[in-house]
């Protein structure tokens, strides 16, 4: 790959790495959603320390990679969504399904709700404050609320439950964000009664690993899966509208987004129609007592009623005039940007912002950052230079361009980019990590290993399920694994 070229995928690349992704995820990249599979194969790849596009999918293609695969997943899997979204269908949930599954339930005072593909969380936590309001005795019932998603980094996002004001565009969001949010600057913290009410999980809905009670997805009585299944192939689709029947309870509901109803795929549901919006059923009721009189449902006061919002395509405006900002603002806008995958508006925000402060490293760093997300090596090495003129401890920029450097196939440098990413900060894991492939590339097995016998120590005990800081939601198990694999396979190279 030449050093003074941009990095861009050609149509080969989309397909090996589409029926890849396919094969393994059930993430299905047709011509129309190729521009979303190039933009997280780049942001992946930049990440790694691969030299070329063919070592990056061979890399891949190795099961035992699950490090690589994880970062990859999450980068193609950025998910915006938003509190209450999809004005009738809440309605419905709110007016008509949850009223019914509390009435079936009411003699156990038990629900199990599934909120599958849940992104950074807004959905099964809109839910949860639902049933707060439908349910005045609330805390006396056993609630289970399961939220899955195969984004690691999207969970981690949704366990920390802080969002900013962009989650917050309907009116019903608004009006229940007095009741169950505490602002903390530009962002906005839920409660702890109403985290606690969910659980958050990884899963793999293309996978045949539920429902099951390994994965506490067994019957459910509302599952929520809305525009995940819009991605996969049709024979994927229909084997996961299957498991979610096998999934629910006798009367339970599904509900899908809105442009994934097929009669033909829930053909084992029982259609129910309400306004403005469809959801499925599962045939059968669920016991109750004949003995006893049959309860009576009593909602509170409805909801506020709600009026309809433009839709927005961009989940943070970018204000016209950001020299107005404060530069702390506006990095936490970038940063935002960057959370869902909106490199190019992130990218013109940071030029503005460094340009209106000018002498600031950390813009700089970023905007580094994101160039090279986007596969520009130049304009990601010369920001990131620039970056090191104002600050020769800019990390960041160091670590970048360590990156930058090796996939430019320039070894040497790269080594010396990322050692001084671990001399300013020794506890910088995937600083020796990325550190130990270095070594490796130029033939320092010893160094190599003790590289990695260092982010291995750095890891220490923590959760397995933690995710390793600026590691785009690598789990300390998947980097773990790939110390492990690198460990038995370079001792080999000591040995023979």
């Amino acid at each position: 790959m030449k050093s003074d070229t941009s990095f861009v995928l050609g149509y080969g690349d989309s397909l090996r790495f589409g029926n890849l992704v396919c094969d393994r995820y059930g993430l299905f990249f047709p011509e129309s959603r190729r521009a979303n599979l190039e933009r997280g194969v780049r942001q992946a790849f930049a990440a790694s320390t691969c030299a070329s596009l063919d070592e990056y999918y061979n890399l891949l293609k190795n099961n035992e990679n699950t490090f690589h695969a994880e970062r990859l997943v999450n980068a193609l899997t950025v998910g915006e969504t938003h509190f209450f979204r999809n004005t009738p269908q809440f309605d419905a949930l709110y007016n008509d399904v949850l009223p019914d599954i509390i009435q079936r339930r009411h003699y156990l005072r038990s629900l199990r709700i599934w909120s599958a593909g849940c992104a950074s969380g807004e959905e099964p936590y809109s839910i949860a404050m639902m049933l707060r309001e439908l349910l005045p005795d609330v805390d006396q019932w056993s609630i289970t609320i399961l939220a899955t998603d195969i984004n690691t980094e999207a969970i981690d996002r949704a366990r920390r439950g802080v969002y900013n004001e962009w989650a917050f565009r309907e009116p019903r969001a608004r009006n229940l964000r007095l009741r169950y949010f505490r602002q903390r600057g530009n962002h906005y913290e839920l409660s702890p009664e109403v985290r606690r009410m969910v659980t958050f999980d990884t899963l793999n809905l293309a996978g045949n690993g539920y429902p099951s009670y390994e994965s506490n997805t067994m019957y459910m009585d509302l599952i929520m899966c809305c525009n995940v299944m819009i991605y996969f192939p049709q024979d994927v689709i229909q084997a996961t509208a299957n498991r979610f029947y096998e999934a629910l309870t006798d009367g339970g509901w599904l509900v899908i987004g809105q442009a994934e109803h097929s009669l033909s795929i829930f053909q084992r549901f029982q259609t129910k129609n309400f306004p403005d919006t469809i959801m499925y059923r599962r045939q059968g009721f669920t016991f109750e007592p004949p003995s006893e009189p049959k309860p009576v449902f009593t909602a509170v006061q409805p909801m506020l009623p709600v009026t309809p919002v433009q839709p927005v395509s961009m989940p943070i405006a970018i204000p016209e005039t950001p020299k107005t900002l404060r530069v702390s603002e506006a990095m936490d806008q970038a940063n935002n940007l960057l959370e869902y995958g909106h490199l190019e508006e992130a990218r013109d925000l940071l030029i503005k912002t460094a340009g209106n402060n000018p002498g600031y490293a950390p813009a700089c760093a970023l905007l580094g950052q994101v160039y090279a997300d986007l596969g520009d090596w130049p304009n990601a090495e010369r920001w990131c230079q620039q970056a090191i003129q104002q600050d020769n401890l800019a990390l960041e920029a160091y670590y970048t361009l360590a990156l930058v450097f090796s996939h430019q196939g320039k070894p040497d440098l790269a080594v010396t980019m990322m050692k001084k990413v671990v001399y300013i900060d020794r506890r910088h894991v995937l600083g020796h990590f990325h550190l130990a492939d270095l070594y490796h590339v130029s033939s320092q097995i010893p160094q190599a290993l003790k590289a990695l016998d260092n982010a291995r120590r750095l890891l220490g005990d923590l959760p397995p399920d933690t995710l390793v800081k600026n590691s785009g939601g690598v789990t300390v198990e998947r980097l773990q694994e790939a110390i492990l694999l690198k460990q038995q396979q370079w001792n080999t190279l000591l040995d023979s």
